[in-house]
């Protein structure tokens, strides 16, 4: 499995939104996403959308590490967003480790 997790999460909402006959632009307003490690710049440009997480991801965070697609100052990115860092940050490190830890299958 190569897709980052938001990108998961993008189309699962967009599938749900199709099953139950709502309006995407009516949903994702709404939406507030919780995920370990801050987004890459690519997934945070995708999202726009409130984000919470647990610790910064300073090779590709696109939420302030590397670039802050949520700010109003870029050019051409859309409506700014908000980011909320450090929530529940020791316990996403730990996550973070034990996955690490582990072998993987891909």
């Amino acid at each position: 499995a190569t897709r980052h997790a938001e990108m998961v999460a993008i189309d699962r909402v967009l599938e749900w939104c199709q099953q139950n006959n709502k309006a995407h632009e009516d949903v994702f307003p709404k939406t507030v996403l919780y995920v370990t490690v801050e987004p890459c710049i690519m997934c945070a440009a995708a999202l726009r959308l409130m984000i919470i997480y647990g610790c910064q991801n300073e090779r590709f965070g696109g939420c302030g590490s590397v670039l802050n697609i949520a700010s109003g100052d870029l050019v051409d990115t859309g409506e700014p967003f908000e980011c909320v860092a450090g929530y529940r940050a020791k316990e996403a490190v730990e996550l973070l480790k034990a996955f690490y830890r582990q072998e993987n299958p891909n």
